[in-house]
């Protein structure tokens, strides 16, 4: 083979190799599809939400008064807009998910009848023993952010 040739074949097998690891990178990405339960903080022990994940949404959906509450995420990067009714009034969510790595991050802001705003990050990631972690940060109208960690386990259906 002459050296060109054996050139142009080591680079056309060192771009199969970068593709095939990124090929494998983007399909390590977790699915954290399931029943979780919140095992801490302890004033949340006991929640449960229902997680529904595919390659172009993650819906999230809990109990409540009524028919429940559901929130769908699109995947693609795009915003999108959820509203909940609660003690009559509508609550306008507009989100936008994004991937870190294995984390998958949703930034949100809510806006509440009487004018308030919040504001949320949540980083989403399965630990090693397979549990939901949900690093919640919240700020209402510009005050203090918070941070809580929300560890989830999966029920069996």
């Amino acid at each position: 083979m002459a050296p060109s040739m054996k050139l142009i074949h080591a680079s056309a097998v060192s771009a199969g190799i970068c593709l095939m690891v990124l090929v494998a990178s983007a399909q390590q990405k977790p699915d954290f599809s399931g029943r979780w339960v919140i095992v801490t903080p302890a004033e949340s022990a006991g929640l449960e939400q229902v997680v529904k994940h595919d390659a172009t949404t993650l819906t999230t959906a809990h109990a409540s008064e009524g028919a429940g509450h559901a929130t769908i995420y699109k995947l693609d990067g795009s915003e999108s807009r959820n509203v909940i009714v609660s003690h009559g009034s509508d609550l306008v969510t507009l989100s936008r998910v994004s991937w870190s790595g294995n984390k998958l991050i949703i930034t949100s802001a809510t806006t509440y009848p009487d004018g308030r705003k919040l504001d949320q990050k949540q980083e989403w990631s399965l630990d090693s023993d397979g549990r939901l972690m949900i690093e919640l940060t919240e700020s209402m109208q510009g005050g203090p952010p918070t941070t809580t960690t929300l560890v989830h386990k999966k029920r069996s259906t």
